[in-house]
């Protein structure tokens, strides 16, 4: 049943989407020259980077600085941790003003592309490969630590946390959003199938057996965005996700002793481009009391979204 509604509602990842950092991996790289490597990178830091210069559709307006104030960020030191290949960090950077811009992940050719277009830019920015459960900083450094689309990943959250907390100044805020476990539409199976909410009728060890079954079946043409995975690693409930729910997050952040917690809730349907259409706008009004109702706001708020002052 399972591996037939994914056939049912198939779908692929598109070999010119820069956003997705398989695109790495994917021959139209690999065998480039340099100078067309370089290019592909470019492309990759530029699509996220004139994303967040939009401010309808920019993570920093929308989610945080309507609750810190616009003028926080100046002169602040600042770290996102997953900062993919620098194109948010770097438009955060150019807009706010920022002292000084750190990223982290976990790919080299990250780093690359990222410390390639602050250049092209001029920003004052420094980026590392590193994980978040071992920042490689000092205690106390940074004013800012960023997050987006990122907690959702991470093998050990909790140490994740811990490592912010340790890393921010007194004082210092964590801004943090990353979609709970439940979140309808964002399951990332979508390299096999864009059908939503598999996850809350199926047990997920199955959807994800069906999952490697159908990537498998695909043959070399796949192998780019397949991997050499074929199954769960013992930390995932899904295919890179860690299964983290709201419930689970309100405990976590109850380890460390933030000052000050702000929920920053918003019903699904209400993040990007899709957002605007008026049938979704429609619809997230119809969800928005869901999610102040505990255990429903698992399945309708669009992300966990936090505000944490240390």
């Amino acid at each position: 049943m399972i591996k037939y509604l994914m056939k049912m509602f198939p779908n692929f990842p598109s070999e010119d989407n820069y956003d997705n950092w398989e695109i790495f991996n994917h021959d139209n790289y690999l065998k480039s020259n340099d100078e067309d490597k370089k290019k592909i990178r470019r492309l990759s830091c530029k699509g996220r980077y004139d994303i967040e210069k939009d401010i309808k559709f920019s993570w920093m307006e929308n989610y945080f600085l309507k609750h810190i104030g616009q003028d926080k960020l100046e002169n602040k030191v600042l770290l996102d941790i997953g900062c993919f290949t620098g194109g948010r960090l770097l438009a955060w950077a150019e807009s706010y003003k920022i002292k000084k811009s750190y990223g982290l992940d976990i790919n080299p050719v990250f780093k690359i592309a990222a410390e390639e277009f602050a250049e092209e830019k001029n920003l004052n920015a420094d980026f590392k490969t590193g994980i978040s459960e071992k920042l490689p900083y000092e205690d106390n450094f940074f004013d800012f630590v960023v997050s987006t689309d990122t907690f959702e990943h991470v093998q050990n959250l909790e140490n994740s946390m811990d490592e912010c907390f340790r890393v921010l100044k007194p004082g210092g805020m964590l801004l943090a959003v990353f979609p709970q476990h439940l979140q309808p539409f964002e399951s990332h199976l979508n390299f096999v199938t864009n059908l939503p909410c598999l996850h809350w009728f199926f047990n997920s060890n199955k959807i994800s057996e069906k999952y490697f079954e159908i990537l498998n079946e695909r043959g070399d043409g796949a192998k780019w965005y397949r991997g050499e995975k074929n199954n769960l690693e013992k930390w995932e409930k899904l295919p890179t996700l860690n299964g983290t729910s709201i419930r689970k997050f309100e405990k976590i952040l109850k380890i460390n002793k933030w000052n000050d917690i702000k929920w920053i809730k918003r019903a699904i349907l209400t993040d990007g481009r899709r957002s605007k259409k008026f049938v979704f706008k429609i619809l997230s009004l119809l969800f928005y009391p869901l999610i102040h109702i505990k255990y429903l706001d698992e399945f309708f708020m669009g992300r966990i979204c936090v505000i944490c002052r240390k």
